[in-house]
């Protein structure tokens, strides 16, 4: 049976581990002084700032996400856990996770323990949950691997730089994306041309705007208004923007109709935007240049072609969540599927017809 001693406080390994990581994260947090976990991405940059250069200084004080985990550094460790031969994970990850348990006194209700369970061990797998990815712990039902995989390829992609924004800039509009989705929308859109492009801390009110129209008024979105937008910011932007937005809002709704909250958006990466140009792009009737060049297939397929990468995760999404490539074409689907063909495309058309689908 473990001592009072092994239950409540830290091994040597722990300490040195957690010693290590400080140090890491400390070192970002000077060259990245706003920097917050997700959980507090709303808090006002000067508090972040505040804080985080006043932390090393002082006695007691530990960084945003330091108790629970989500600091940067402990966020690069799990990365070089994931990393590891697979023999060798789960050591490395229980040693992280002891070393996050060893941060702090933690001792939950009585009605929390389980027979034979430490008693700290109901906060802690609360506190140990990795709440940037998609896992068992996500959701309280039965989810397919498949769309697991195909949410947290989303992550690791919206998280990279793209072809036109950087890592930054990915997250800071998702971020937009989410905020006006818990807005009403009675009250008049803003003018483009009233709206400043200069980056105000991240991105601009500009393209703040045109976050917001595509997020909650795509349906009013026509020819004026996208060409617009897109001589204001240009091609690339404006379709790398448009499959952030579609690309985050069937698994944020997806999250909430299963009554979970959303997963919190992962830590961006550094780099520089490719800003590389297809071959094969040409105008073909929408608001931005698509794959003309033998191309065979349904234009929603080819819609955001101008950004490769970004169409290519899409496609992945939709194929775990509507239907892959091999039953795309088929009308009758197996019998063991929870719905049939005819029952999911009533779905899609009255959701399409719904939110005023242009397509």
């Amino acid at each position: 049976m473990d001592t009072f001693k092994e239950l409540y406080f830290p091994s040597s390994d722990s300490r040195q581990l957690n010693k290590r990581l400080r140090e890491e994260h400390e070192n970002f947090l000077t060259e990245n002084p706003d920097w917050t976990p997700n959980e507090l991405r709303l808090l006002p940059k000067v508090i972040a700032r505040t804080f985080n250069k006043m932390c090393p200084k002082t006695p007691f004080m530990v960084p945003f996400g330091w108790i629970d985990g989500t600091t940067w550094a402990d966020l690069r460790e799990q990365d070089r856990i994931m990393s590891l031969p697979e023999d060798q994970r789960y050591e490395s990850a229980e040693a992280h996770k002891n070393a996050i348990r060893g941060r702090c006194f933690r001792i939950p209700r009585p009605y929390e323990l389980k027979p034979g369970e430490a008693a700290f061990k109901a906060v802690q797998d609360y506190a140990i949950v990795d709440r940037r990815v998609f896992n068992d712990e996500t959701f309280d039902h039965n989810v397919p691997e498949n769309l697991l995989d195909a949410f947290n390829s989303c992550w690791e992609r919206i998280a990279e730089p793209g072809e036109w924004w950087t890592g930054k800039e990915r997250v800071a509009i998702l971020e937009e994306v989410r905020k006006d989705r818990e807005k009403d929308h009675s009250g008049v859109r803003s003018s483009l041309a009233d709206l400043s492009d200069n980056p105000s801390h991240i991105i601009s009110p500009l393209v703040c705007e045109i976050v917001r129209k595509v997020t909650s008024n795509a349906h009013e979105i026509d020819d004026k208004w996208a060409k617009e937008a897109i001589g204001r910011i240009g091609e690339g932007k404006y379709s790398e923007l448009v499959s952030l937005v579609v690309n985050i809002l069937p698994i944020d709704i997806f999250c909430l109709l299963l009554e979970r909250p959303v997963v919190s958006l992962p830590v961006p990466k550094n780099g520089k935007p490719s800003e590389l140009i297809p071959d094969g792009l040409d105008d073909g009737g929408a608001f931005v240049p698509w794959r003309t060049e033998n191309w065979v297939g349904p234009n929603v397929a080819r819609a955001l072609s101008f950004v490769p990468k970004d169409n290519a995760m899409r496609m992945k999404l939709v194929e775990s969540m509507y239907a892959g490539s091999d039953r795309f074409i088929s009308m009758i689907w197996d019998d063991k599927e929870p719905l049939d063909r005819s029952q999911v495309e009533i779905i899609a058309a009255r959701t399409s017809s719904i939110n005023e689908c242009f397509y």
